[in-house]
């Protein structure tokens, strides 16, 4: 089994296009979604639909939750707030109830899936770090973690009582070690790489791997200013930040 992993796709239909090609071509046999498949882009419900066609593994993201009054907008930035905003008016009724029925966590197996950190992920924090992974870990049972929402992808393994960040391409997954994954962000990376993100694992090879594809930046970047959204947002995708 090759399952794919993705999230916070943001509205963004161009990077998430781009993410599903690269997985097909690698001949991805399941896909899961870790969330704010809306928010930011000017896309929602397109990006929305196509989640819907390709997965019923989904969990809810804040800017998910935002879209549909589930989240105090206080908590956003103004450009954040102004995108949410944007985003519950393009909603219909049906996309706001596909929205309201995801759940915060999925757990499959040795794996569990998460928007934010798992120890209480309707509060919305962060795994940024090895100190964060650790505290994630310990906060679950199973083998195999994996979050997004900061928009920063890393991978780490927990052996030995501790917990080590893992350098890029594929890893080959090591017998009793337990492992944390923030896969990043399709739709609006914020790690200086500009590329869509989304991560690969490749049960039957036992490896795991963060996957960067291009996209057409320059297209998503024009329809976030023509719809009116702050052209900000367009922006700083292009410098992947």
């Amino acid at each position: 089994m090759r399952l794919a992993l993705l999230s916070d796709i943001h509205g963004n239909l161009e990077a998430l296009g781009a993410v599903v090609c690269e997985g097909r071509a690698r001949g991805v046999d399941a896909w899961v979604c870790l969330g704010d498949i809306v928010g930011y882009g000017a896309n929602p419900k397109a990006c929305l639909h196509a989640v819907q066609e390709l997965s019923d593994e989904v969990v809810l993201g804040n800017h998910d939750a935002a879209a549909i009054g589930q989240t105090d907008l206080a908590y956003f930035n103004p450009y954040a707030r102004r995108a949410a905003e944007w985003t519950a008016e393009q909603l219909g009724e049906s996309e706001r109830r596909y929205l309201a029925s995801l759940p915060f966590v999925l757990q499959r197996d040795d794996a569990f899936f998460v928007h934010a950190e798992p120890h209480q992920p309707s509060r919305w924090g962060y795994v940024h770090n090895r100190a964060e992974a650790k505290k994630a870990l310990d906060a679950i049972e199973q083998r195999f973690c994996f979050v997004g929402h900061s928009h920063c992808p890393f991978v780490c393994i927990e052996r030995d009582g501790g917990v080590e960040l893992l350098p890029k391409g594929p890893q080959p997954i090591q017998p009793r070690s337990r492992y944390l994954a923030n896969i990043g962000s399709v739709g609006q990376p914020r790690d200086g790489d500009a590329q869509a993100c989304f991560a690969l694992w490749d049960q039957a090879a036992e490896t795991l791997e963060l996957v960067r594809c291009p996209y057409d930046i320059t297209t998503t970047q024009y329809k976030i200013i023509t719809a009116g959204l702050p052209p900000a947002l367009a922006e700083r995708l292009a410098l992947g930040h």
